[in-house]
C-alpha cells in the first residue's frame, strides 16, 4: 500500500511538471506570434550626374557610296574588279572597248577633255589626283610635269596613253578616297555601258537609325554613343556624326536620320543588321549629390527630405530635388548635412 501510494504520487509531480512546461501566458503567445522587429534598409549616397539615356532602334547601313561610269557609250570588253572587292586610285576597273576605265581619288570629276596647254581649276584637280606621278605641285596649267604624270599613270597600268596625251572622260573616273569596295557592276561583260558602270563604297558600314523631329533636338554631332546587337557580335563604341535630313512620313510625322560612325570597322556582313543604340549621357550633365527615388519622402507642408542613418540613429535633412532620371534624383541639401557616402533609408525588411 505504501508503495502504490509513493508511486501516485510521483506521477502527479511529473504531470504538474510537464503542464508548467508546457503552459504560456498570453503575453507570450502574442510575443512569439509577432513578426520580428523591422530593419532599416539603406543605401549610401553618390556623386554623379542624372543619365536618363537615349534608347534607339539602329540598323547597320552602308557607308558613303560612290557610282562610277565612264562618259560616251561603248562595249564592256573587261571587269578586273569583283564585286566585293576593295580597289585603289591608279587600278583599272573596267575596260570599255578595250580601253581602260582607271579610278582616281577627286571629288570632282571631268568636266571636259583635257590636253597640254589648258589651263584651269579642272586642270589643277586633275593635277591633285596625280601626285603620286607628279613631280612638282598642282599650278593649273598642263605642262610638261602633267603630260609625264599622265604617261607615267597609264604605264603603270599597262595601257598605251591617249593621243595626244589627253586625259578623256571616257578613262578616268573619280571617287572621293583613295580605296573603295565594289557593291555593284550593272554591266556585264560585253554588254554595253549602263549607268552607274560600277557602284562603290567609300567608307565602312555605318550605324542610321530614324527618330522624331522633337527627339533630333536632343542629340548632337559629336555624342558618345554605344551599340549592341549580335549582328556587331556584340557592344561597340561610336560618335553620331550626322542629325538630320528631316522627313515628313505618310503618317505627317517628321523624322530625321541619325549617323553613327563606330570606333571600330564594322565587317560587310554586318550590314542591314538590327542593333539598339544607347546614347550616353552629356558631359556638361550638372553634378551632384544622387540618392535613390524611394528615398525622397515629402512633408505635410509639401517639402522633401531624406532619413540619414547614423549609427543607431536616424535623422531627417531637408532637400531640394533638382533633378531626376534613371530611378535617381539629384538632391542639394537645404537643411542639414548631407555627404557622399551617407546612408539614407530606402525602406524597411
Amino acid at each position: 500500500m505504501g508503495v502504490l501510494l509513493l508511486a501516485t504520487a510521483l506521477v502527479s509531480a511529473a504531470i504538474g511538471g510537464a503542464a508548467g512546461f508546457f503552459v504560456r501566458s498570453p503575453a507570450q503567445v502574442a510575443a512569439d506570434a509577432a513578426p520580428p522587429s523591422p530593419s532599416e534598409l539603406t543605401v549610401a549616397v553618390e556623386e554623379g550626374t542624372i543619365a536618363d539615356p537615349i534608347l534607339l532602334p539602329g540598323v547597320v547601313a552602308l557607308g558613303s557610296v560612290t557610282e562610277l561610269t565612264p562618259a560616251g557609250a561603248g562595249v564592256v570588253t573587261e571587269l578586273p574588279v569583283a564585286i566585293g572587292a576593295q580597289f585603289s586610285a591608279g587600278t583599272v576597273i573596267a575596260e570599255v572597248n578595250d580601253r581602260p576605265v582607271i579610278y582616281l581619288q577627286g571629288a570632282i570629276p571631268l568636266l571636259r577633255d583635257l590636253r597640254p596647254g589648258d589651263k584651269g581649276q579642272d586642270v589643277r584637280r586633275l593635277q591633285e589626283a596625280l601626285r603620286p606621278w607628279l613631280k612638282g605641285e598642282p599650278d593649273g596649267t598642263w605642262g610638261a610635269g602633267t603630260t609625264n604624270a599622265l604617261r607615267a599613270l597609264y604605264k603603270a597600268v599597262g595601257y598605251e596613253v591617249p593621243a595626244e596625251s589627253a586625259a578623256l572622260q571616257s578613262e578616268l573616273v573619280f571617287g572621293p578616297v583613295a580605296t573603295a569596295t565594289a557593291l555593284s557592276i550593272k554591266s556585264p561583260l560585253g554588254g554595253g555601258v549602263e549607268s552607274p558602270l560600277i557602284r562603290a563604297t567609300t567608307s565602312d558600314p555605318t550605324v542610321t537609325a530614324e527618330v522624331t523631329d522633337a527627339m533630333s533636338q536632343l542629340l548632337a554631332v559629336g555624342d558618345r554613343v554605344s551599340v549592341t546587337g549580335s549582328a556587331i557580335g556584340g557592344a561597340q563604341e561610336g560618335t553620331i556624326t550626322a542629325v538630320g535630313g528631316l522627313v515628313s512620313g505618310e503618317d505627317g510625322i517628321s523624322r530625321a536620320t541619325v549617323v553613327i560612325q563606330p570606333d571600330a570597322a564594322l565587317s560587310a556582313g554586318a550590314i542591314d543588321g538590327k542593333v539598339e543604340i544607347t546614347v550616353q549621357a552629356s558631359a556638361e550633365a550638372e553634378t551632384g549629390l544622387l540618392v535613390p527615388l524611394s528615398a525622397v519622402r515629402s512633408n505635410a507642408t509639401g517639402g522633401t527630405y531624406v532619413l540619414v542613418r547614423d549609427g543607431d540613429d536616424t535623422h531627417r535633412v531637408t532637400v531640394t530635388v533638382d533633378d531626376t532620371g534613371g530611378g535617381q534624383a539629384r538632391v542639394t541639401a537645404s537643411e542639414g548635412d548631407l555627404d557622399v557616402g551617407d546612408l539614407v533609408v530606402v525602406g524597411v525588411k
